[in-house]
């Protein structure tokens, strides 16, 4: 679980606990598993420090407090098609990587605005 206020975070124990890279954390990136289609070879060439830990699986980014998928391999790269969210109405679904990012606010449920429209 990522605060998308700060950065901070929790790798809750499960079977992918060790597939997970928090190094760069601090910067808003973080590096999760996921089902991979491809080769990771356009990641390394503009990310020194996947390439370095031979990272494979899927780049995160939290940024104005938001997260997003910047890097990740499929056929037709529709994850990063996906823009970054900050809402609990707006998961990014990332369905060839089988990687789902649900969002979690505190806010209760007298204060929520929604930020969409639901029918």
């Amino acid at each position: 679980m990522i605060n998308l206020d700060n950065n901070q975070y929790i790798v809750y124990d499960t079977i992918y606990k060790n597939d997970i890279n928090v190094s760069l954390a601090n910067q808003g990136i973080f590096y999760v598993p996921g089902k991979v289609t491809q080769e990771m070879d356009l990641l390394y060439e503009v990310d020194a420090f996947a390439r370095e830990n031979a990272i494979v699986g899927i780049k995160l980014k939290v940024e104005d407090k938001k997260i997003s998928v910047v890097y990740q391999e499929s056929p037709r790269d529709l994850c990063q098609l996906q823009r970054p969210t900050n809402s609990p109405l707006m998961p990014i679904v990332c369905l060839p990587n089988e990687l789902v990012i649900n969002v979690y606010t505190d806010i209760e449920s007298n204060q929520f605005i929604p930020d969409g429209v639901l029918e």
